[in-house]
Order: structure tokens, then C-alpha cells, then sequence
């Protein structure tokens, strides 16, 4: 299985800790955040972790800088994070 790269993990990171550090952010969604982030960082992210960050990034879409080359990364994000949990299916 492919692993993202140290770019795609730090705008993934970066990406979603500026959101998901809101007051409004439930602290069941911030903790599954604290585990995603330092499993990402071990490079030992479970199918169950790839399809959250999925679903998350997808339901902050509307979130994403438009204006800058983030929204790129995280576009490539989600297509890689797409491909890793097609590669891990039996």
C-alpha cells in the first residue's frame, strides 16, 4: 500500500487542524483527529482511518482554499486516499 508523502501528510495536518480545532468541533471528532494525526505520522493508518480522513475532507470541501495550491493537495489527497482504500480491499 502507498503512503502519503511528507507534503501531502503536512497539508492533510495542517488542513484539518485548522478546522477541527473550532469550538463548535465535537470532542468524538477531535479525538478520532489525534489518532489519525499520529498514526499518519507512523505511517500505519488503518482502512477504518483512510475513510474517515476521506469523509472528513469531502465534507469540508466547501472549506478548502480555493486561492492557493492547498486546495490542490487536498484534491490529491482524497484521490490517493481513494486509491489506498481500493488497493487494501480483498
Amino acid at each position: 500500500m502507498a503512503f502519503y508523502t511528507r507534503e501531502e501528510a503536512a497539508a492533510l495536518q495542517g488542513f484539518l487542524s485548522a478546522y477541527l480545532d473550532r469550538k463548535s468541533v465535537s470532542e468524538a471528532l477531535r479525538s478520532e483527529y489525534v489518532h489519525f494525526a499520529k498514526d499518519l505520522d507512523c505511517g500505519h493508518l488503518s482502512q477504518s482511518q483512510l475513510y474517515w480522513v476521506e469523509q472528513t475532507l469531502l465534507s469540508l470541501r466547501p472549506f478548502w482554499w480555493t486561492e492557493r495550491e492547498d486546495r490542490r493537495a487536498l484534491a490529491n489527497a482524497v484521490l490517493k486516499t481513494r486509491a489506498m482504500l481500493q488497493s487494501s480491499q480483498p
